[in-house]
């Protein structure tokens, strides 16, 4: 199968059975109740919830600037457990995973996302029971820890191109113009190529869609380096370079 998620138009059935299965809390936070919050999902057109900053929220921005994700859903479904109580009697719970990802060429992918400071494996039991409940639907089941894996620079970028995934009206009009410039030029810093546009548009309304264009997946510049005015762009996206972050856990 091709996984061909771009050409569905409705998503209603999937909106409605993969909606979220329990609210975020504080529990377990503590001190930290700053962890919590939401997002707003320019894939979904709604706000997003998440628990952990360095845990969910970033790999939900990751998700965001990626090209190639279609939509995903936060606390998607109810895992059934079977556990021992101290009393030898078998109790029925239920686990909720972080989210489930559909990505253009690939099959869905139920994910749990950990946000700690070291790489944290899920317990077995856990991590046994999600993998085949996902196996059961021709999915694949994944266990990431963003915060770890994904390099400083990294996060700092992403952190900062999130804030330019929103469109402004004028960008359509400029858009052609800058690819014919990119075109031409091949490769060229962001300053310069903003600035290219002056005397006939101040080159501060250039930035921003230019910035816009990376984090959308149509300029490609070094993402393992700070994104600024000086970065060199080009052609392409910046997932040519941090593609490996999608590479998600595999079977234990």
């Amino acid at each position: 199968m091709d996984w061909d998620w771009s050409i569905k138009k409705d998503w209603s059935k999937e909106d409605k059975i993969y909606s979220r299965k329990r609210e975020v809390s504080n529990k377990g936070s503590r001190e930290h109740e700053h962890l919590i919050g939401s997002i707003y999902s320019h894939k979904m057109k709604r706000s997003v919830q998440y628990e952990s900053f360095w845990g969910e929220c970033l790999f939900y921005y990751l998700l965001e600037l990626d090209p190639l994700t279609i939509r995903y859903y936060e606390q998607p479904v109810i895992v059934p457990l079977k556990k021992m109580t101290k009393d030898y009697l078998l109790k029925e719970e239920g686990h909720v995973p972080d989210v489930l990802h559909f990505r253009e060429g690939s099959r869905p992918n139920l994910i749990q996302i950990k946000g700690g400071n070291n790489y944290v494996e899920q317990e077995k039991h856990l991590y046994q029971a999600c993998k085949n409940y996902a196996m059961e639907r021709g999915w694949d089941y994944s266990v990431v820890n963003p915060k770890v894996s994904i390099p400083s620079i990294v996060k700092e970028n992403i952190l900062s191109l999130v804030n330019y995934l929103r469109p402004r009206e004028y960008y359509g009009d400029l858009v052609p113009e800058v690819n014919r410039r990119i075109a031409y030029q091949g490769k060229v810093e962001v300053i310069r190529l903003a600035k290219s546009f002056e005397p006939k548009l101040d080159y501060r309304f250039v930035l921003p869609l230019i910035f816009h264009l990376i984090a959308s997946g149509s300029l490609m510049t070094n993402i393992n380096k700070k994104v600024d005015h000086t970065s060199e762009v080009t052609v392409g996206t910046i997932f040519s370079d941090i593609k490996q972050l999608f590479v998600m856990g595999e079977s234990k």
